[in-house]
């Protein structure tokens, strides 16, 4: 999504650092996950953190409201600031008030200022034979058996999920993945959009 920083300097240490805890709270809680966007895309092509990336992301299927609402729960308990967003509207095949989104950060100063960097959840939904999910106001979708199994991807001393066919849904995704896009648009670029 669009945030004016680059994950370079202290909020590269930050977005490592939120990205470990969000993970661990959500292995916690029992949830599957992957990493996704440009988060997956630097660490398994490049082994680091996208610098001109300006967050990080992954995705899980939508588990139920009461998985989401424990691991909302778990987030917090671990003084992370939490907002979910849902569907504003019916954007087929996804229904207003359905959950689109979390979006984490740490709290500084006792909580009065939110972090720099922001870890967003996706919450994709399976439809048929499709997963859907929606970023600004484009609907995307993959083939559902990219989610069906996952594996795990080092880096940074833990284990990450990843989509197990994961050069598959790259190219799905970027194309060309292996030569980096500085200015690749999620908006625009992703061949995702429906």
């Amino acid at each position: 999504m669009a945030y004016n920083i680059t994950l370079t300097g202290k909020n590269n240490k930050e977005a490592k650092q939120l990205l470990l805890k969000s993970v661990k709270i959500i292995n916690k809680t029992g949830l599957d996950y992957w990493l996704e966007g440009g988060t997956l895309l630097g660490i398994y092509r490049e082994n680091r953190l996208l610098p001109w990336d300006n967050d990080v992301d992954i995705s899980m299927l939508f588990p139920g409201t009461q998985k989401i609402n424990e691991l909302i729960a778990n987030l917090k308990k671990k003084g992370l600031r939490v907002r979910v967003r849902t569907f504003s509207k019916d954007c087929s095949p996804l229904n207003e008030g359905e959950l689109k989104l979390i979006k984490i950060r740490k709290k500084h100063f006792f909580g009065l200022v939110k972090g720099n960097v922001c870890l967003e959840i996706f919450i994709k939904h399976t439809i048929d034979k499709n997963t859907y999910w929606q970023i600004g106001n484009k609907v995307k979708y993959v083939p559902s058996k990219f989610y069906k199994k996952l594996k795990t991807l080092s880096f940074e001393n833990f284990r990450y999920k990843v989509p197990y066919d994961l050069e598959a849904y790259l190219s799905y995704r970027y194309g060309d993945w292996k030569t980096p896009q500085k200015n690749w648009n999620t908006f625009r670029d992703d061949k995702a959009i429906q």
